[in-house]
């Protein structure tokens, strides 16, 4: 499938006649429930330097929803779209329309729920975003090669290692090859990154357009339609069965407290289950075996070289690799190497660029600006759902606060999600997050109507 246009201009956010504005909770009551542990948690969406930004504003409008929102035709990936940009063979062009489609996803969600809460579609466009930065492998060459010739714990080892290459009678090891090692290395962690991010949109995207096209034009909640569409859920997604049950009750309410808090239900339960989804996927990109790609190159030169020299003058290469004398000396510079390379793929790789600022997913997530003293917006501040309280008490490690958001260990579950309800939680009403992440809106082909029989 050929990405989808992106048209000349993006249209405009649908504009909703205000209420009288409630008062917003402006303090975090203290919450009576004990905190539980936290069962099947125990393993249980990344750009540029931070700018100004406007002060988040929490609007209190009526949805969408309740006039009978259509969305336009061809603004937003069907479910065939989104399986057909899943079924794109180049990874570069698959992220792109990824991303596009995140974005044209999340505003027919907003033209439906209203823009004053994000959903989860809305944090995916930037998360893909910038997973896209690391497909492309813009992330660490030079990065990683500047870094070599700075780590004394690989430039001493190199140093040993010519000195035998010279005994031998061979040339020195270019640090080229060390720096073409690392970009094997990357290219193992952007294969994993490219295939999560397929996975998720082919299947987290479906959804998405599935609602927009089932609930589009309703003016209230009809609980046996709602069902019905429930009932479209595989067996083995209940928690992203419940987060769009919640979307479709955050459609038609009109208390700002209480939809706000239905938002951010929906959007940690898919974010859970997109984290637990990806979970392999983030393994194997952080534990790609680093180590045995640098050892296989730098071995692989040095054997070149060796069948390179005429005989007799290889036997001396020939035995110092059947003795293992190559790999003793290999050894060191191979896990400097590798230190360095990890290191700097959690530095370069680990973050999350969203309008406005960069987060660094290791360190703890920054106060949205404009909101210093009060962290979360007005309608999150004090959570009285429920349903939501328990499930923020499961993966919320540090409650009401953002210390301790930090992920030390991103391959760990739990950290993730740790992370990520905060981030939900205080980026929630920040309208910039709708806008497009290359500036324009796409648009998609529809499929001509049937003609009607008379």
């Amino acid at each position: 499938m050929s990405p989808p246009r992106i048209s000349s201009r993006a249209p405009a956010r649908p504009t909703e006649p205000r209420e009288p504005p409630r008062p917003a909770r402006n303090e975090v009551k203290p919450q009576p429930q004990a905190r539980t542990n936290r069962p099947g948690m125990s393993g249980v969406s990344q750009f540029e330097s931070p700018a100004s930004r406007q002060p988040l504003v929490a609007l209190n409008s009526p949805t969408a929803a309740a006039q009978g929102s259509r969305v336009t035709p061809g603004s937003y990936p069907t479910a065939a779209q989104v399986r057909d940009i899943a079924a794109m063979q180049d990874p570069v062009a698959r992220n792109y329309a990824i991303t596009q489609g995140y974005s044209d996803l999340s505003n027919a969600m907003g033209q439906l729920l209203g823009t004053e809460n994000a959903n989860w579609s809305t944090f995916a466009t930037w998360a893909s975003k910038q997973a896209g930065v690391s497909i492309r492998g813009e992330d660490m060459p030079k990065f990683f090669t500047d870094a070599l010739k700075q780590a004394d714990n690989v430039m001493g080892p190199l140093s040993k290692v010519d000195d035998l290459l010279r005994k031998l009678g061979l040339p020195a090891l270019p640090l080229g090859d060390i720096a073409a090692a690392g970009n094997q290395a990357l290219q193992n962690v952007s294969q994993s990154i490219a295939d999560g991010n397929k996975v998720v949109f082919e299947e987290v995207g479906q959804e998405f357009a599935r609602f927009v096209e089932t609930f589009q034009g309703d003016t209230q909640y009809d609980a046996a339609k709602v069902a019905q569409y429930l009932n479209g859920f595989p067996a083995d997604k209940p928690v992203l069965k419940e987060a769009f049950g919640h979307y479709a009750q955050a459609m038609f309410e009109k208390d700002p407290n209480k939809k706000a808090e239905l938002m951010l239900l929906a959007n940690d339960k898919v974010g859970l289950h997109e984290q637990t989804r990806l979970q392999p996927y983030v393994e194997k990109a952080l534990n790609a075996p680093v180590k045995e790609t640098f050892r296989g190159i730098l071995k692989q030169t040095i054997e070149a070289h060796i069948n390179a020299l005429p005989f007799p003058a290889n036997l001396a290469g020939k035995a110092a690799l059947k003795t293992g004398l190559v790999d003793a000396a290999l050894n060191p510079v191979v896990d400097g190497a590798a230190s360095v390379f990890r290191r700097l793929a959690t530095e370069h790789m680990m973050k999350l660029a969203v309008p406005g600022e960069a987060l660094k997913l290791g360190n703890d997530l920054p106060p949205p600006a404009g909101m210093e003293s009060t962290i979360f917006p007005p309608h999150l501040r004090t959570i009285e759902n429920p349903e939501l309280r328990v499930l923020l008490d499961q993966l919320d490690k540090s409650p009401d606060s953002l210390k301790g958001t930090g992920a030390k260990d991103w391959s760990q579950l739990d950290q993730r999600m740790n992370y990520i309800v905060d981030l939900f939680r205080s980026r929630q009403s920040d309208p910039a997050l709708f806008d497009p992440p290359f500036g324009q809106r796409g648009t998609y082909p529809v499929a001509p109507q049937a003609p009607r029989v008379s």
